[in-house]
């Protein structure tokens, strides 16, 4: 998984030349973002083939009214629409699913204010058969309800839950412990109980975000369309590897990971007889054959899934983490070769939920809170005055040195092997002089422990085993903590940071001793709008 602060990040931040010759056009600015998505006219064919393919998946969903109302606005071709995905995960998941539904509702309702009207998809990745990826995140209890799906190749929209709803209800609740909501967590849980994870993840996104017009898409409804792509591929098959290993070459060489790679055959899986996903190569037939005889059976990898939701979906803009973002400027060289859709990219922002006591406590001690993040240490954020001193002597002094023996392939007299070994060492010594400064810094007392302690106490709190939230709280844990207000208040915060879409995490305080009676979840706007 690429972290948040990836260097793709921070040279679209800095509007780096690089990036730009990557993205293309780059948005930050909230002005920027609406005027770029203002410009991009929708597809009428493809939008009048996209609602075709998705309304009878729609009616068989319980839907908000917004949701509904949605579907009917879709029908003007004018209509922008952002979308936004996830893999569905058990009780709601770690944090980021919900973060990244809200994000897209609030690019949508961002675009609507300014007058251009938007709808908000969130594509549910419910083709992949990772079962792993479907484990509920920690709970502050230490407990967990567990995730029995663990391994095998079954989508995970085709699998089943194998207890019943009182036993994994019990489990959650168990997990949840004592906390202040815990009865609203459960009963949010209970209302939202499907047959499987896949269809329990839709409907407590439609739960919890009832008051909004976002639309879930799933992408077996769009077999039927995306078979023209999935042909192209299978025809072209050796030029798509070429240029996604091209284009991961070259994002590599500007320190950009490239996550997913090049793949060895086909971009995409096959469902086989039995509902197992496989690559074609474990499947009888050729490519061709499968495609031309089963088409329904294949499901996209993660490199072809981009091409299809954005060629067929046909989007304005789509909000992508980190990782997605990297692998999916893996295929930026196959949709400029082959002419297909690249919608505008945009970074999507982080939440953090933050303790506001362990914020004081770190501020009191002179930290800037902006340096506090997973994996830091007190002693990172905290040296002694005599330990930077004896660092930076050291550093002086061996700099002295390794400029000396730089200096040596200047030299007219010195030979090539001189030269080459005198550059060598200098930079190899330069670099090692560099983490023996850190290490000093890092690991001198000089009378600063007692405050490393504090910290890091504090540090425990913000990030529980130096994790951060968004990718491992669970979600109905942290309504259980903090009340189903703090949907709202996550929302408010992103609509807060939108005035920049550049993928900072933004924070907002956790209210686990305040009254959240203001910000529960409406019941009665449940009644009305189911």
């Amino acid at each position: 998984m690429v972290d948040q602060q990836s260097n793709l990040f921070e040279l679209l931040r800095s509007r780096d030349e690089r990036a730009s010759a990557l993205l293309g056009k780059i948005a930050i600015e909230s002005a920027e973002v609406i005027e770029e998505i203002g410009r991009r006219e929708p597809d009428p064919v493809r939008r009048e083939q996209l609602l075709e393919a998705l309304r009878p998946g729609w009616e068989k969903l319980e839907l908000p009214v917004e949701a509904r109302k949605a579907i009917k606005r879709l029908e003007d071709p004018q209509t922008r629409i952002v979308i936004a995905g996830q893999q569905p995960a058990l009780w709601g998941g770690p944090l980021l699913g919900i973060s990244k539904a809200i994000s897209v509702v609030v690019l949508a309702k961002q675009l609507e204010t300014a007058g251009i009207p938007a709808v908000p998809l969130f594509w549910v990745a419910d083709d992949d058969h990772d079962a792993g990826e479907l484990d509920p995140g920690y709970f502050l209890t230490g407990k967990s309800p567990g995730n029995p799906h663990v391994g095998g190749r079954r989508p995970l929209f085709d699998l089943r839950h194998r207890q019943l709803p009182e036993e994994r209800l019990a489990a959650l609740s168990d997990a949840i412990g004592d906390a202040r909501h815990g009865s609203e967590a459960i009963a949010i849980a209970s209302s939202a109980i499907a047959s499987g994870p896949a269809q329990e993840y839709v409907s407590l996104l439609s739960h919890l975000l009832i008051d909004t017009p976002l639309l879930p898409v799933l992408p077996r409804w769009l077999r039927k369309l995306q078979r023209p792509i999935v042909e192209r591929v299978v025809q072209d098959v050796d030029q798509f590897r070429e240029l996604v290993a091209a284009a991961c070459q070259q994002q590599q060489s500007m320190g950009i990971p490239a996550p997913v790679g090049v793949p060895r055959a086909e971009p995409f899986f096959v469902i086989d007889e039995d509902g197992l996903r496989r690559r074609p190569g474990e499947v009888p037939g050729t490519a061709h054959e499968i495609v031309a005889e089963d088409p329904q059976a294949i499901s996209p990898d993660a490199l072809l899934r981009t091409i299809v939701q954005d060629q067929v979906i046909d989007p304005a803009a789509v909000i992508l983490g980190p990782t997605e973002f990297c692998y999916t400027l893996e295929t930026r060289m196959v949709r400029q070769q082959w002419g297909l859709c690249r919608p505008l990219w945009l970074p999507r922002p982080g939440l953090r939920p933050v303790d506001r006591d362990a914020i004081e406590a770190i501020t009191a001690e002179g930290i800037d809170v902006r340096r506090i993040g997973a994996g830091v240490e007190a002693r990172d954020l905290i040296a002694c005055a005599a330990a930077r001193k004896e660092a930076q002597d050291l550093a002086d002094e061996g700099t002295e040195f390794i400029d000396r023996v730089e200096a040596l392939a200047s030299r007219d007299d010195a030979s090539d092997a001189l030269r080459r070994r005198s550059r060598r060492l200098a930079r190899n010594w330069r670099q090692q002089l560099e983490r023996l400064e850190q290490a000093i810094e890092r690991g001198l007392d000089g009378g600063v422990e007692e405050t490393r302690e504090r910290i890091d106490v504090q540090l425990g709190k913000l990030f529980p085993d130096g994790l951060e939230p968004e990718r491992h709280r669970n979600l109905l844990d942290l309504i259980a903590h903090e009340g189903p207000g703090v949907i709202d208040q996550m929302r408010e915060t992103l609509e807060q940071a939108a005035v920049r879409w550049d993928g900072s995490i933004h924070q907002f305080f956790t209210r686990a001793d305040e009254e959240s009676d203001s910000k529960k979840l409406r019941e009665e706007q449940h009644d009305g709008q189911r």
